[in-house]
This record gives C-alpha cells, sequence and structure tokens, in this order.
C-alpha cells in the first residue's frame, strides 16, 4: 500500500512501537489546580491513565532539567476529557496543553488553539494538520486487531495464521468452546460492553463497519455515515461479526465486566482472545503476561470478503491552548520528546507507546507492540485508524456504545441492533451542524 503511513512506517521500521489506548478506571487524577501563570510552568491534561506514572515521572525529570514545573493531569475511564476541558475553560482553569482526538477533537476546540512549530514535525508523518498549518503533536502510534494467546491456539491445534477469514474465525471459536474445560478458559473472547467501557465497541469495533476492507486514509464509508446513510450489506456482515464475538464472550463479562476484567481474564490464559490494542502491553505486563502473542484481523466484511489488514495510526495528539504564557517551554518539551535519548526512551520504554518519529533508534519490547512493527516493516495491510474521530464528538461512545450493551443483554435481537444503529446515524448530520 503505497501511501505516505507506510513510507514513515518503513523508515521507522521497528523502533518505537507501542500504545496508550483509551485509559482504565473511571476517575481524574491531578497534580495541579489549571492553567500556568509562569513561562516556566505549564499543565498537560492527558487521556491514558496507563500511562500517567511513567508521564509524570518523565515530566519531572524534564522539568528539573530545565528549570519548568509540568504539571501532570489525567482524565480516564468513564470520565470525559472533553466534558472535563469544557469544565475547565468555562471555570477558567483550563490546561496549557490537552488531548484531542483527531478531526472532531478539533473541531470542538479550535477556537482556543494555536498552530504549532518545532523541529518534530520534520521527523514525522503522523502530525495533526488542518491545510498548512500544524496543530496536533501525535502522543504515539497505536493499532488493534483482534489480540490473541498464541499457547491457547496452539494447545487447541489452531494456526493464528490461518484465521483469514469469518469462517475460519468462526470455527476457531467454536473448536476453542467445546475445549474450554481442557484449555481452562472462563471465556473464548474477553469483551465488555458496560456503562463506562462503551468505547471497546462503539469506537474500536466500529471503527471496523467504517474502516474494514478499504486503503488506508480512504474516508468513503465515513463520509456516508457522516450523511447519516449506511450500507445495509456491509451493516448485515459487520452485525455478524459483533454476533460471533458476543457468541463467545462470557455472559457476565460481556454485560457486566470492565475492561480490567478483561486484561486479567486474557493475562491468566483464562481467554484465548482479547478485545483491545497494543496500549495493553503496560496492564498485561503488569499481569505477568508472559505468553507469546499477536493480533489477528476483524472479519467483519461477510463470507465472500477476508479482511486482512489491522488498524493502525496516530488516535490522539497534544494541542496547545493559544493563551498560554509558556508557549516557549512547551515547543522545547515537544522537541525533546521526539530528539533526546530520554524522550525516546520515555515513549518506547516507559509509556511502552509506538514511537510516531522517524529518528527513533529504541525498539519495542512489548510483545502487542513489537507485533504491529513487524506487520507494518512487512508490508502488510493497514486500515485507517482514524476513521471513528470524524464522528461527532462522543457520539460512538454515548450513541451508538450503549446498543451494544443491550444487544449483549439481550433485550434487542440483530434486526433491532441494526435499527437501532441505522436510526443513531441518521441523526448524525444534526449533530454535525451543532
Amino acid at each position: 500500500m503505497a501511501n505516505k503511513w507506510f513510507k514513515k512506517s518503513l523508515m521507522v521500521g521497528l523502533a518505537g512501537l507501542a500504545l496508550a489506548g483509551c485509559a482504565s478506571g473511571g476517575n481524574q487524577s491531578n497534580s495541579s489546580n489549571g492553567g500556568s501563570e509562569s513561562k516556566k510552568e505549564f499543565t498537560l491534561y492527558s487521556n491514558k491513565s496507563e500511562i500517567q506514572e511513567a508521564l509524570t515521572a518523565y515530566a519531572k525529570e524534564w522539568g528539573d532539567k530545565n528549570g519548568v514545573k509540568v504539571n501532570i493531569k489525567t482524565c480516564s475511564g468513564s470520565c470525559k476529557i472533553s466534558d472535563q476541558l469544557k469544565t475547565e475553560f468555562t471555570a477558567g482553569t483550563a490546561p496549557d496543553v490537552f488531548v484531542i482526538e483527531g478531526q472532531a477533537g478539533y473541531d470542538l476546540w479550535k477556537d482556543n488553539l494555536q498552530p504549532l512549530k518545532g523541529d518534530w514535525i520534520d521527523k514525522t508523518e503522523f502530525e495533526f494538520k488542518q491545510g498548512n498549518d500544524v496543530y496536533g503533536f501525535p502522543v504515539s502510534v497505536e493499532g488493534y486487531g483482534l489480540a490473541y494467546n498464541k499457547e491457547i491456539l496452539t494447545k487447541a491445534g489452531i494456526d493464528p495464521a490461518t484465521l483469514t477469514s469469518f469462517e475460519a474465525v468462526e470455527k476457531a471459536m467454536a473448536t476453542l468452546e467445546s475445549k474450554k474445560d481442557e484449555l481452562g478458559l472462563s471465556t473464548v473472547v474477553a469483551t465488555a460492553t458496560k456503562e463506562g467501557e462503551t468505547w471497546i465497541m462503539g469506537i474500536h469495533d466500529f471503527g471496523a463497519y467504517l474502516s474494514s476492507g478499504l486503503p488506508n486514509g480512504d474516508r468513503s464509508v465515513t463520509n456516508q455515515v457522516l450523511k447519516g446513510e449506511m450500507d445495509k450489506t456491509r451493516l448485515e456482515n459487520y452485525t455478524n461479526w459483533v454476533e460471533l464475538l458476543f457468541k463467545h464472550t462470557d455472559k457476565k463479562l460481556l454485560t457486566v465486566g470492565t475492561q480490567e476484567d478483561m486484561d486479567s481474564a486474557f493475562a491468566s490464559g483464562k481467554a484465548a482472545f482479547l478485545h483491545q490494542g497494543n496500549w495493553k502491553d503496560p496492564n498485561l505486563k503488569q499481569l505477568n503476561a508472559n505468553f507469546e502473542m499477536g493480533f489477528i484481523p476483524y472479519q467483519t466484511l461477510g463470507k465472500d470478503k477476508n479482511a486482512d489488514g489491522l488498524f493502525i495510526g496516530a488516535p490522539s495528539y497534544y494541542v496547545v491552548n493559544k493563551d498560554t504564557k509558556a508557549l516557549e517551554s512547551i515547543n522545547k518539551f515537544f522537541n525533546d520528546l521526539a530528539d533526546t535519548k530520554e524522550g525516546q526512551d520515555y515513549i518506547v520504554n516507559k509509556a511502552n507507546m509506538i514511537s510516531p518519529f522517524a529518528n527513533t533508534t529504541e525498539k519495542p519490547s512489548a510483545p502487542l507492540s513489537r507485533f504491529l512493527a513487524e506487520w507494518v516493516s512487512a508490508k502488510k495491510p493497514v486500515y485507517s485508524f482514524d476513521n471513528p474521530y470524524f464522528m461527532p464528538d462522543n457520539f460512538l461512545m454515548n450513541k451508538l456504545g450503549p446498543i451494544y450493551g443491550q444487544y449483549a443483554q439481550g433485550s434487542i435481537d440483530k434486526a433491532k441492533f441494526q435499527e437501532l444503529i441505522i436510526n443513531q446515524i441518521k441523526e448524525v448530520p444534526s449533530l454535525i451542524k451543532k
């Protein structure tokens, strides 16, 4: 796939993979009370609790070295950063640096942002741009598919390399289901739909409807949805995938479980598949998951067409408040993340993220991140990661996400699931105009 993303990815090779995804927990943590009053102090607001410890430590180390106080705040899980930021901007305590997730985030905050400059821009293809201006510093490169425990699959006589079609995945899951006791499984798949976890299906899984089978950067299905329309055949095939996942997920885990429960089941060998991305590397390491793992593509295209790509890209960006008084310090902070040994070590080894910078020499050790790096270096297909972020703010989590929960509970059937999805999509144009 000869595109800009792949050219940069091949330059990066195996350097700096990892991931920081939607965070665990539902609490906001603070190390300051808001915006900076000094050029030698700034506040950075993150939405990734799994890197909070590493980010806070790096910020202190960098700050001590450069004579700058960096305050780290984190909003994660059921704490919605867009809602929290609205509160802080209204209260006059807005942070100097905060996170947006692509176009929808930019559209929401564009009047509060300023363009960025810095040497780091020449070292990445993942910066967020509007026209010729750069507004977003890429936090990381992330990716996902359906993560698997290779040891469990091997014991069941399943080669993950053969899971390249809907029928193959369906058969493999049925085999694992029949051998649950023998393999010590409590569930074949680990996923969740409860309130506070609606991003798992509403954002990442629905992202497959928007992107599967399309060239990286293709917005055709996304643009159709933005017009309030859906392809009924594509939706039918996608719904079959959702049905397959739910059929092979323990009902309690599926309906009232948390992402921590999912992580624990996978790390302990109680689940063969984990419905997450490589941002889970730090969590799985903490849970002592020491088996070989990787990803298979989501088979959402039906029985007549195989999906062969993983979803890889920059999911979030640091943006800068136009009213900050610490722009010089912030610019140096960004440049040092990209240029220095300490910055690269933080991104790759401490935060276990995929580096978005071509000059990164550190190589990932975390298994899911390493798998994605090897996928890219082998020139395997990549589907767009960022199509969900063209949707209205919080639409996928708050409007579509609960529909998956109803389906998981059994309160609606497959036909009603599709009907409710279609009805919500019809509302998208009116939400964009607001």
